[in-house]
Formats: C-alpha cells, structure tokens, sequence
C-alpha cells in the first residue's frame, strides 16, 4: 500500500457499534461479483470498443465489503468497483502490531520496508491501545549514513504550527544522525519532559 506511518494509524475509522452492545466484535466478509454501468440517461447498453484491453466497458468487476456486529446488529456494507486487493499480514502492513518498548514509550511500526523492518515508527506513552493524534509524542524515520549504515531521524512534539514536518502534522523539535532506534527514542522522551517541565 505504500503508506508513510502517520497514514498508516491516521484517517481510518472503525466502524461504530450501538451504544448498547455487550459483546462489540466484527464479522467481515468479501464478495466479488459483476456490476453493470449504466449509460448515460440510465438504460444499459452493450459498450462497444475496438480497443480488447479496454477496461472502461459495461461491466465491471464489484467489490462488496459487509462488516456486521452479530451482538448489537450494526452493520456497514462498502460496494465499488475491485481496485487492487491483496492478501497480507500486519507485519507487513504495520497496523495491528505489538509496538516496541522502548525508552518508557511505546515505538509503533509503519509498512516494512527492503529490509524486511519498519522504517518509520509513530512514538506515545505507555497506556496506549490504539494510537490517536492526541497521544502522539514523535515520530522516528530510518535513513542511511554517510556509509550507508543504518541512522535515524526524530521529530518531537507535535504542534499545530511547529518549525518541522509538513501538513496538518508539524513539530517543535527535530534531530538526525542516532546510530540506534533506543537513541532516537531517549531523544523524544527527553524532549517530551523538557516540554512537560515548561509548562
């Protein structure tokens, strides 16, 4: 998907279970089958096009996603035209890992890279169970050294209109060049108890 990690956790929503659910879970099913567009004026017709790779055509392959709750009966059903979809694992995707211990935070991973390793991290507190923007402290990225080591890059409180980042997310305070994750991390709890302290 090629996501960076502040997408990774950001701008996705959970579906909302009814205020009365005792047991909230999901059921999520997939199903494919074949659509119709109809033309303009709302008839269908046959499309015709010389072109054999033509994939503007008549029909089309639909995607229905059905997301239901079999305790409180909430239910959200996605339908559109199959764009890509692929069968893969958190590990792979970031979202839905354990995060990292590391320094008294917690070190969130985004999408692996060619190394087989994250190479961003989103960075909070410990009493952390899904990550919000409101619990974010820093974010760690992995770069490459003068001799094409492994270093890293950190952005430390978050700030409406920080020097730093870009965007709706900006940042207070930046440093580059740890040798280590740990190092990166230490830095954003340092930074993050100096801007405790001014407060």
């Amino acid at each position: 998907m090629n996501l960076n990690v502040l997408d990774t956790y950001f701008g996705w929503r959970e579906p909302a279970h009814r205020i009365d659910c005792r047991r909230p879970a999901w059921t999520v099913d997939i199903r494919e089958d074949e659509g119709f567009r109809p033309s303009y004026g709302g008839a269908l017709s046959k499309h015709d096009c010389a072109d054999e790779d033509c994939d503007h055509s008549s029909r089309y392959t639909r995607k229905t996603v059905r997301v239901v709750c079999r305790c409180c009966h909430a239910a959200r059903v996605i339908s559109g035209e199959a764009g890509s979809d692929f069968q893969t694992s958190t590990r792979t995707v970031g979202f839905g890992e354990e995060p990292r211990k590391v320094a008294g935070l917690l070190l969130w991973p985004g999408e692996i890279w060619f190394d087989d390793e994250p190479h961003e991290w989103l960075v909070t507190g410990r009493d952390v169970e899904r990550v919000e923007r409101t619990d974010l402290m820093g974010q760690i990225s992995e770069g490459r050294g003068p001799r094409d080591g492994k270093q890293y890059s950190a952005v430390a409180l978050p700030t409406p209109d920080g020097p730093y980042g870009f965007g709706k997310y900006r940042w207070t305070c930046a440093e580059k060049g740890f040798k280590t994750l740990a190092a990166a991390a230490k830095w954003i709890a340092e930074q993050n108890d100096k801007g405790a302290e001014s407060k």
